[in-house]
């Protein structure tokens, strides 16, 4: 079943506060904004090897790719992408035994994103739509873009705790999605190229990087107004974005083999991998304080504490090299290994870990 909206096409509005814009008078602000933050010296690092947290796999069927993991919030399963299927995959908590749901011919799933309801929506890159599974009758829908406008290379998708889905595109699109009204807002924005990587903020805010133009944007979904960031310049191409439980933003650059924290002010705290072959991609920040780094070159997952400095070999990834996507489960965390097509569950921790 096909749902269409009727879009509201937003103009381009003025500046209205230094360094903090409407929603779609980001462009007009982002082309007076500062050039990119060179950042300062990369600090090295403390290498640590502890022994291995145990890994399960979970295969997927072959050229599945997973790019966006989800928790479903009723029931504890993991939901995946799988775009080159065009299909969305279910892993049960339990059994861990996978269903997939086929969209239709076409159909490239990218993002995902649980709404407050219990809906799944999850962007497609090549149908320019946004599909609906409903949280109780499980049905299928469809919410379609704009039809005047192009294909808008959609990726990812975040809900803001109010109902509405924010998603973005690639190709420098930005849009909600208000499920109360119907209404989809959409603005493009050249000055955003890449944009995709997303994470929550402080206050139900929401960050989303564009990896191309070397950029980081944070919404405030109820006042409908951004910041706009600049990453440091050698992290252009970053590969990883989290949130902290203090509001912290993290990026990860597989090119600098450093991970980054903003600062405030536009600054920043870069921190280098202690391992030259080193390649980290997918971030997660934990409520300790600690972040989870997946490290494709050397096949890793590690853990990064702050305080002392030390990044800690905790779990091997496996042989794919490509990790996606990384979330919280109920007993530990998962990651999305696009390249050896499978998902990976670690436990939280050891029994006697502090």
């Amino acid at each position: 079943m096909l749902k269409s909206r009727r879009p509201i096409l937003s103009t381009l509005l003025p500046c209205l506060l230094a360094g903090s814009v409407s929603l779609f008078g980001l462009s007009a602000a982002l082309a007076q904004a500062a050039p990119p933050a060179t950042g300062p010296a990369p600090i090295a690092a403390v290498p640590k090897k502890l022994e291995p947290l145990p890994v399960t796999e979970v295969e997927l069927i072959a050229n599945s790719q997973p790019s966006a993991l989800a928790l479903d919030p009723r029931d504890g399963a993991i939901w995946f992408t799988a775009p080159p299927l065009g299909a969305l995959g279910r892993i049960d908590a339990e059994t861990q035994k996978i269903t997939y749901l086929y969209l239709g011919k076409r159909a490239k799933p990218f993002g995902l994103a649980f709404a407050p309801d219990g809906a799944l929506y999850a962007t497609d890159k090549t149908l320019n739509v946004l599909h609906r599974i409903d949280g109780t009758t499980n049905e299928l829908t469809r919410i379609a873009m704009p039809s005047e406008l192009p294909t808008m290379d959609l990726s990812g998708a975040r809900s803001d705790g109010l109902g509405r889905i924010w998603f973005a595109g690639s190709a420098g699109w930005l849009g909600k999605y208000d499920p109360e009204t119907g209404n989809v807002d959409v603005s493009s924005h050249d000055d955003l190229q890449g944009l995709g990587l997303n994470a929550p903020g402080e206050g139900g805010a929401i960050w989303f990087s564009a990896w191309k133009a070397g950029r980081m944007i944070r919404l405030d979904p109820q006042r409908g107004r951004f910041d706009s960031t600049s990453l440091p310049e050698s992290f252009r191409g970053a590969r990883g974005l989290a949130t902290g439980p203090q509001g912290e933003v993290w990026v990860s650059s597989a090119k600098t083999n450093a991970i980054a924290r903003a600062t405030g002010r536009g600054t920043w705290r870069i921190i280098a991998l202690p391992w030259p072959e080193s390649q980290p991609q997918a971030l997660l920040a934990r409520a300790d304080g600690t972040v989870l780094v997946a490290d494709a070159g050397r096949r890793m997952l590690l853990r990064y504490r702050p305080q002392t400095n030390v990044f800690e070999e905790i779990a091997p990834l496996g042989e794919g090299g490509l990790i996606r996507a990384m979330i919280e489960t109920r007993n530990g965390i998962a990651f999305a290994d696009s390249g050896g097509d499978d998902i990976r569950l670690v436990p939280d921790r050891r029994p006697a870990e502090n």
